[in-house]
């Protein structure tokens, strides 16, 4: 989809829940925003990319005149799979994004009816994973960089790395160390070339993990903390993680599952100035489209922690 469609449907969405409630009370109404968001409004052929496609099963699933192949509207998607409504889900990552705390699986399952803790479980992970867009730009201007360690007693806390634009945007990254090889990944993958940075002390904040952004260092005592934090950003950012994982959630996150709750305060933060609410939901609904399936399966047997180094040995 063009960027210009998307920011168009974007514009567009519904700000406020009555608005919402009204614009996509049918499955016909859900199905059309799904297509457009995903085909322009235009269904075509996933292995063949023609435009010559009917529609079958009232508009769940798509069949090619040139190839024969077939395809529905949520296939290869995060609904992937899905027996329930639509409209149902379209409820459920409203309830997930507007609410500047979130909300627990067991309050998704209880407003939404759901027969199962492990549905409503399973549907916010789905939605968390779609709170990341695939193309998101790099963190600009000055940019903070610091380490925190989440997690409850009696067990060992676990690292997470973060980076926070000053008085603007923050990624926080579920972390297997914090030596060069492992950060400087991140601060490729995440900040601009032509930003700066700030940290404190630690010695692997360097010329080999920064390149050659310009670097400001300092190690803080209390009373210089007190007088103007170096890294204030990051430490607001750590705090209401705390918070929220606390308050929200009793702080009964599993390692395996950390970066996906990180992905979900970063995304809800960033977005904080977004001019109706309803807007969130949009984006969400267009990552859906955009990102693999994701199974209760995956998520129980095929999910590690620090995810986003899956693929890397350091």
């Amino acid at each position: 989809m063009s960027h210009n469609h998307q920011d168009a449907l974007w514009r567009g969405f519904p700000k406020a829940l009555p608005e919402f409630e009204a614009k996509f009370s049918t499955e016909d109404a859900c199905r059309a925003y799904l297509a457009q968001c995903r085909w322009n409004g235009e269904p075509h052929c996933k292995r063949c990319a023609s435009a010559k496609v009917w529609c079958e099963r009232d508009g769940t699933l798509y069949e090619c005149a040139t190839c024969g192949h077939q395809t529905s509207l949520t296939s290869g998607t995060l609904f992937h799979g899905t027996r329930k409504p639509l409209k149902l889900w379209f409820r459920a990552i409203w309830e997930v994004v507007v609410h500047r705390t979130g909300i627990s699986a067991a309050d998704l399952q209880r407003i939404l009816g759901l027969g199962s803790y492990e549905t409503a479980w399973t549907w916010l992970h789905r939605i968390r994973r779609a709170m990341v867009c695939e193309d998101r730009e790099k963190l600009k201007g000055c940019v903070q960089i610091d380490e925190a360690f989440v997690g409850g007693k009696g067990r060992e806390k676990e690292m997470v790395l973060v980076l926070s634009e000053e008085y603007g945007r923050v990624r926080l990254i579920h972390m297997p160390g914090n030596h060069e090889a492992c950060i400087g990944d991140v601060v490729k993958k995440e900040i601009a070339a032509d930003a700066s940075t700030k940290s404190d002390g630690h010695a692997a904040y360097n010329t080999v993990t920064l390149d050659k952004r310009e670097h400001q260092a300092k190690v803080q005592s209390k009373a210089e903390l007190r007088e103007g934090d170096h890294l204030q950003q990051c430490h607001w950012s750590v705090s209401r993680l705390k918070r929220w994982l606390l308050g929200t959630h009793n702080g009964a996150v599993r390692a395996k599952h950390l970066q996906s709750y990180l992905d979900e305060d970063a995304f809800r933060y960033n977005r904080r100035n977004t001019k109706g609410v309803g807007r969130l939901v949009a984006r969400c609904l267009q990552n859906m489209l955009s990102q693999d399936p994701l199974t209760m399966r995956q998520l129980i047997d095929d999910t590690g922690e620090c995810r986003l180094f899956a693929e890397v040995s350091y």
